[in-house]
């Protein structure tokens, strides 16, 4: 067996046995740092699964991959996870990443799986950056602005402040400071939900 094979399998097994031998469950945990620059938007993501069933879950597809592959599989199926209710948009229109990186970890003692991930997405020009989450239990929501003069601060919530059980964070832009100009990304039309 490989070192993934046994990392995967010792995981797997921590989980299956955690739960009856801990006596607690914990929910899914995701927190969500927006970085707001000249000319684009980062999300750092951290996305922890909730013990019992959900991660077990996770583990088992990481499991069922071939053996070369199971590390990757955990980092591909936690970063659906932690992105899957997440969206970003401006003035309604969705934004789609130019960049994504993932690093997947265990929590101490190896109980649960975990993934940190950093989206980036090109901002376009417009009024209002709309970060939206259809799991607000699970999600805390902060925000940054750093020196990029695109967000309007005065009509802005706090920065550097942690928002749980919001569904959406909106932020108001401002046009792009001095000369700069950004490259302008695709953008797709809003779910009809939105519109």
């Amino acid at each position: 067996m490989t070192n993934i094979a046994v990392a995967v399998a010792t995981a797997l097994a921590i989980s299956l046995a955690g739960p009856p031998a801990w006596g607690h469950t914990f929910p899914p945990a995701r927190n969500v740092v927006v970085q707001v620059e000249p000319c684009e938007v980062v999300l750092f993501v951290g996305y922890r699964p909730g013990t019992g069933e959900p991660t077990e879950a996770i583990l088992a597809r990481a499991a069922s991959a071939p053996k070369s592959r199971a590390l990757e599989t955990l980092r591909d199926v936690l970063s659906a996870f932690a992105m899957a209710p997440l969206s970003v948009a401006v003035d309604g229109l969705a934004l789609v990443p130019t960049k994504v990186r993932a690093k997947i970890g265990f929590e101490p003692g190896g109980a649960r799986p975990m993934v940190v991930l950093l989206v980036t997405y090109a901002l376009v020009p417009g009024r209002s950056l709309a970060i939206q989450t259809k799991d607000p239990r699970s999600t805390r929501i902060s925000w940054q602005d750093r020196a990029s003069g695109r967000v309007e601060i005065s009509d802005a919530p706090q920065q550097g402040k942690w928002f749980g059980g919001v569904a959406s964070m909106l932020l108001p832009l401002g046009a792009l400071p001095g000369a700069a100009t950004c490259a302008m990304p695709s953008l797709s039309p809003p779910p009809p939900s939105l519109r």
